[in-house]
């Protein structure tokens, strides 16, 4: 004979998971946020002092990364997470987001000199398709050791915007490294309308017994 208490809890419990797991979005790459290529990620140079960018095969936190050297103080070089190789901003409806939304923005970074003068920035742009609206400036995260670590950032995008850019900046006379470089994206949820079917059916089930 089934022990309905069980099985009602176990109802309870699917029904739990599966919405834990809808509250819950995935973090996903930006176009080559794993820096393993060059295609799908703008890159920009101030040019002062030396400054350079360039992509590594290996030694990032896990395959490739980006590098930024700047020897000529200030800030120098970066990257910039882009749509295309045309340069064209990121569709927020790509990633179940639109404008006014809250969103986590995370990546790896790396102070290669290991000698404190690694800091990097991100600035996070509201963009039209065409036109940016607004943007965070630099906001600067200083690395004191030769690590790999995590950053996270919040950023809500502006009402109005469509589209968004993410720019990960390497500044002072450091050689700094980025990778994985991640959005928290809404659409990303892996809760497909099966499971909750699935639950609800055996919510039902467990009615039915009891009442025989």
């Amino acid at each position: 004979m089934i022990n309905m208490k069980k099985q009602a809890f176990n109802a309870a419990a699917i029904l739990a998971l599966t919405a834990s797991a809808a509250s819950h979005a995935v973090y996903v790459d930006l176009p080559n946020g794993s820096f393993d290529a060059t295609a799908d990620m703008g890159v920009f140079v101030d040019g002062a002092g030396g400054s350079t960018v360039s992509f590594e095969t290996t030694g990032g936190n896990g395959g490739g990364f980006g590098l930024a050297s700047n020897t000529g103080g200030g800030w120098g070089a970066g990257f910039v997470a882009v749509a295309n190789a045309a340069e064209d901003p990121i569709l927020l409806s790509d990633y179940g987001l639109s404008g006014g939304d809250s969103v986590d923005i995370r990546f790896d970074v790396k102070d290669f000199n290991g000698d404190g003068n690694g800091v990097t920035g991100i600035k996070m742009e509201s963009w039209t398709a065409t036109t940016a609206i607004s943007n965070t400036g630099d906001v600067h995260f200083a690395q004191s050791d030769s690590n790999w670590n995590t950053i996270t950032y919040n950023y809500t995008f502006d009402a109005s915007a469509t589209h968004f850019k993410a720019v990960l900046v390497g500044t002072n006379a450091g050689e700094v490294g980025f990778d994985n470089l991640q959005i928290d994206s809404a659409a990303a949820v892996p809760v497909p309308a099966a499971a909750w079917l699935f639950g609800s059916a055996l919510a039902g089930l467990v009615a039915v017994r009891r009442k025989k």
